[in-house]
């Protein structure tokens, strides 16, 4: 009874291991997706992996240099570029979602706190230059 038993065990275990390593190549083999929804998932799973690649590469070239992590994507589709951790003493956040990430406490700029930016903004709106977004100073 007891060989059965350990049979059986063993059994399960090597099915297991099968399933796993099946699952494994079925993600990674590279294969096209299963259905639509599949689909919209390796697109999105790539275009995040450009916008990665391209915030990488613009940081390279002194191009991205973010003052938040991780560094911001709005920078980069509306102006090709930021220069936010430069600027933030003269001009600030240069977008909301830099700003989202200092009140979220992903802020990198030593000596600078989310709510001296958020005071920073009010003041600017109270004057007439809030009200859109501006491309960082380089």
């Amino acid at each position: 009874m007891q060989r059965k038993t350990v049979a059986v065990i063993l059994v399960l275990l090597l099915l297991a291991f099968l399933s796993a390593c099946a699952a494994y190549q079925a993600q990674h083999s590279g294969a096209a997706p299963t259905g639509p929804h599949e689909h919209h998932k390796m697109q999105l799973a790539q275009i995040h992996g450009e916008v990665d690649q391209t915030k990488q590469r613009l940081a390279e070239e002194g191009k991205y240099a973010c003052c938040v992590r991780p560094a911001c994507n709005q920078c980069l589709l509306r102006f090709g570029e930021c220069h936010c951790r430069k600027a933030i003493h003269e001009q600030g956040v240069g977008c909301g979602e830099c700003m989202e990430g200092w009140v979220e406490g992903r802020g990198t700029v030593e000596g600078v706190t989310a709510a001296e930016l958020l005071e920073r903004q009010k003041r600017a709106a109270g004057e007439g230059e809030g009200g859109g977004e501006k491309p960082p100073l380089r």
